[in-house]
């Protein structure tokens, strides 16, 4: 039993695992019925309810079926790859695959059927989506033709198949210093020129996408502090899969040419204590309810834990300027907010009059799926 392309895998150094929602579940039969699978599959994860996919992604995707969805799976997979490897396998190159998929069912359906593929390694990040019209069974058969080209085009693998050309594709590779974030053997690289000093002061985001409102904070902070700032885009957030590289490149854009919108930090500091101790002395420029996490117990594992944390943050001499947020129709100022003793000591308040701005990028990226 098994496969050509099966058995090509297998004989490969690759190592593996794979989520796989909404369809392509034929692929591991082909996997698994092929001799030498053991050597190439380390766990295969089938998160079909929406709580389960929750569960591999810290939280519910915005779009159950999307590039960004698959992106994370594919990341999610590739660091649990990495978690089960035993130590006579670490030169062993990894690979994390997850597939997204909207098919034909027994229910009539929103959108186009589709699949998105996406493929993780250390070096590289590659997505692609496939349309299908047809019945479930022919595009399920297609969909596994799907999964084996981009596994051919990731893994640069001589994998037959009969896949035809996907709708859309991306494919980004890094740089060595992305690569070593991504590995955990650096924690913060500038994005260009490395400046003399490390920043005084910097404004931490995801930036998906970056808009106004970003910018106008940073303009009000180095104003406010009397010198120049950057902003801070960590690959890690806690309890979510890192960022991949094709995300990390869209989201730096930016930030990129002649018409940047400022210096920009690239780094693996999901908390702020972490931000602390890299950058110490720092002046960090976050928003109302940022804030309020930051004072909040249970990102500590209860209050000893704050109290502890507060304390080094005050010994790194961190400090926090505060702009206004907001949140379910009234907007939050500094003097609202019920802080801890030792976080509000470290707080500077923006006020509304200097700073008020309701756009936020989760509107965005609605307006923008809206569109398409």
């Amino acid at each position: 039993m098994g496969s050509q392309r099966a058995s090509i895998l297998h004989r490969s150094p690759w190592l593996g695992v794979a989520n796989l929602t909404g369809g392509g579940s034929a692929l591991l039969a082909e996997w698994l019925t092929t001799p030498g699978a053991s050597g190439t599959v380390l766990e295969v994860g089938v998160p079909y309810a929406l709580t389960a996919l929750a569960e591999r992604l810290g939280g519910a995707p915005e779009q159950a079926c999307s590039q960004a969805t698959a992106r994370a799976l594919a990341m999610s997979a590739y660091e649990r790859a990495r978690a089960l490897l035993l130590p006579e396998q670490q030169a062993q190159p990894l690979f994390g695959l997850a597939v997204t998929a909207s098919l034909a069912t027994n229910r009539r359906k929103r959108g186009a059927h589709r699949a998105h593929v996406a493929v993780q390694t250390a070096r590289r990040s590659f997505d692609a989506r496939f349309d299908f019209s047809c019945t479930r069974a022919q595009e399920e058969r297609a969909l596994v033709e799907a999964i084996w080209a981009s596994l051919a085009d990731a893994l640069a693998l001589p994998l037959p198949h009969r896949a035809d050309a996907p709708t859309d594709r991306t494919s980004s590779g890094a740089s060595a210093a992305w690569q070593a974030l991504l590995a955990g053997e650096t924690r913060a690289v500038p994005l260009r020129t490395a400046p003399a000093d490390p920043p005084a002061l910097l404004l931490p985001g995801s930036f998906n996408p970056l808009h106004r409102g970003h910018r106008a904070m940073l303009s009000i902070a180095e104003n406010e502090l009397g010198c120049p700032g950057a902003f801070e885009l960590s690959i890690a957030n806690v309890d979510k899969p890192l960022l991949d590289f094709s995300s990390l490149r869209e989201r730096a854009r930016p930030f990129q040419g002649a018409r940047a919108a400022g210096d920009l930090w690239l780094t693996r500091l999901p908390t702020f204590i972490e931000k602390a101790r890299r950058f110490p002395g720092c002046t960090f420029a976050v928003g109302a309810d940022t804030i309020v996490r930051i004072g909040a117990a249970r990102y500590y594992n209860g209050e000893r834990g704050l109290r502890a944390a507060l304390r080094e943050l005050a010994d790194l001499e961190s400090r926090f300027l505060v702009f206004g947020r907001e949140a379910d129709g009234a907007f939050l100022t500094l003097s609202a907010l019920k802080l801890p003793r030792t976080l509000r000591a470290l707080c500077q308040a923006v006020p509304e009059t200097a700073f008020r701005e309701d756009l936020s990028s989760t509107q965005l990226r609605a307006a923008q799926r809206g569109q398409r």
